[in-house]
């Protein structure tokens, strides 16, 4: 009986010795979820030392949103539950590498703010994400110093109601950024602040190379001026007092040498002239008109202080505001996002520098394809949505000849009435193999084989079907099957196709057809 309890209470050495590798570790905890993590360490000593830090590497504390009781049993609970967490943080505080902060309601109680921010323990974030309302700045201040030396990704909300906001507010320094991360690679941030403040913020990270704004306002001397006159001028004495910590004069000569992306979500940002080096603008969910002041005073900045932009990213809106952003660009090299005719037009002033254009994003057409592979002869990758682009004018343009023969990597392009019979016939003759995705394979894996039927029976089955609909395929569509196959064969650098029924790779021996 003794034999058998100490196998049961033992792991195997093999089995112990395998899980020791990191890389196998955490193969198995990303299909495992946080319960099951937690019971995998109390499983054994040796799995106590393996699996515990997978249940503390990623920490998401949110606050309840349900009633809270006051008789003395249910504060007694609360008490010892309090207890055990700053028990548990303090011990394993340090394993902590994610820790998102959002709470489910504004009523969070301070203890609970106090147990989170102020352990010592936790001291090793990779990456914090806080959503708070204002009122929580120097808490999170303190995390963010006690993890300066480890902080990569940080991620700040902090919301300032308009109507509860001071007349003539310039913003809130939050906290004192400076020296304060001098690791960081990627910010985020998310509220009304003085340029004076943002200032501040980038001096404090000068390793910093994607900044993202969220609904952002920067408040300038112009705000300044506008809402005061808004609010009338018996306010200004108590906006001054109020501000006296962002009237001293702005380093305008200050300029981030490290920032390469910047991302802006739902208005335009005028801070360029602090972002010398930036290669990439990415404009996410701009879903409302842009004045035309606010996009010309941008369009000028983005030509002066921006020589070395080369990629716009856009996506989930209206784009009214491309061409102009487009046409402002010394060279474009990546577009990706929103693609009516307009910025398709504006996109091909920028021919001869274009390498790649991703056209399927938040569109449902995709306006003059073609005129982007006869066009561009440094495109490398080119994906179109959905398009009316025929056939017919698929081989003119052949014959016509596409400037990227000899650079194209990778292809998505719609074509209308392209049957999948004669998709698959191209790609056989090309020697292509189909990439399934994820959607793919998981619906591959519950189509069910007949009961009566082995798979290869199956398999058989399918050959035979496609082999009737290839004989069925019209004069047209087997000419345009040849002409297009051995076009496609002389391409010496494409290696992906999709034409609209999944990604196909490329054989090396392709070219050679």
């Amino acid at each position: 009986m003794s034999r058998f309890t100490s196998a049961a209470t033992s792991p195997q050495p093999e089995a112990a010795k395998a899980l020791s590798i990191p890389e196998i570790t955490s193969l198995v905890g990303r299909h495992l979820s946080k319960a099951d993590l937690a019971k995998c360490a109390l499983v054994a000593h040796t799995w106590f030392h393996v699996f515990t830090p997978l249940v503390w590497k990623s920490i998401k504390a949110g606050f309840p949103t349900s009633s809270h009781h006051h008789d003395d049993n249910e504060h007694n609970n609360s008490q010892h539950g309090t207890i055990y967490h700053r028990l548990s943080l303090s011990k394993y505080g340090a394993l902590i590498r994610t820790l998102t902060i959002i709470p489910e309601t504004g009523n969070a109680a301070a203890s609970d703010l106090d147990l989170i921010f102020e352990c010592p323990a936790i001291d090793s974030l990779v990456k914090l994400t806080v959503n708070l309302e204002e009122g929580a700045s120097e808490a999170v201040g303190s995390v963010v110093r006690r993890n300066q030396d480890t902080l990569r990704q940080l991620n700040l909300v902090f919301q300032l109601e308009k109507r509860l906001r001071p007349p003539g507010w310039l913003g809130k320094r939050m906290f004192e950024f400076p020296r304060v991360a001098p690791c960081l690679q990627s910010l985020f941030l998310e509220w009304c602040m003085s340029k004076q403040e943002l200032v501040l913020i980038l001096k404090g990270c000068p390793s910093l190379k994607r900044l993202s704004f969220g609904n952002i306002s920067i408040l300038d001397r112009q705000d300044e001026t506008d809402e005061r006159a808004t609010d009338g001028d018996t306010r200004r004495s108590g906006a001054q007092a109020d501000n006296r910590d962002f009237t001293g004069d702005i380093d305008e000569g200050f300029q981030h040498q490290s920032i390469e992306m910047f991302r802006m979500c739902s208005r335009l940002c005028p801070i360029l002239v602090y972002l010398p080096k930036v290669k990439l603008i990415e404009f996410y969910r701009f879903d409302r008109q842009i004045k035309d002041e606010e996009l010309e005073r941008f369009c000028a900045s983005m030509r002066t202080h921006c020589p070395d932009l080369q990629d716009v990213w856009a996506y989930g809106f209206e784009c009214s505001m491309l061409p102009a952003i487009l046409d402002s660009l010394p060279r474009l090299v990546h577009f990706r996002g929103s693609s009516d005719l307009p910025t398709v037009l504006s996109m091909l002033d920028h021919a001869l520098t274009l390498e790649e254009a991703n056209l399927s994003d938040y569109t449902e057409k995709t306006y003059l394809p073609l005129q982007f592979l006869e066009s561009c002869p440094r495109l490398r990758s080119f994906l179109t949505g959905h398009s009316l682009t025929t056939m017919d004018e698929v081989q003119h343009s052949l014959r016509r000849g596409w400037a990227c023969q000899s650079t194209l990597e990778e292809l998505r392009l719609s074509i209308f009435k392209l049957s999948p019979v004669l998709i698959e016939v191209i790609m056989r003759e090309l020697n292509a193999v189909r990439t399934p995705d994820t959607r793919q394979r998981r619906a591959a894996s519950l189509r069910a084989i007949p009961g009566d039927v082995t798979s290869e029976e199956y398999e058989h089955q399918k050959e035979q079907q496609l082999q009737d609909a290839i004989q069925l395929l019209s004069p047209a569509q087997q000419d345009f099957r040849q002409q297009f196959t051995a076009f496609l064969a002389t391409l010496d650098k494409l290696e992906r196709l999709n034409f609209g029924t999944g990604w196909y790779a490329l054989s090396p021996q392709s070219s050679s057809l």
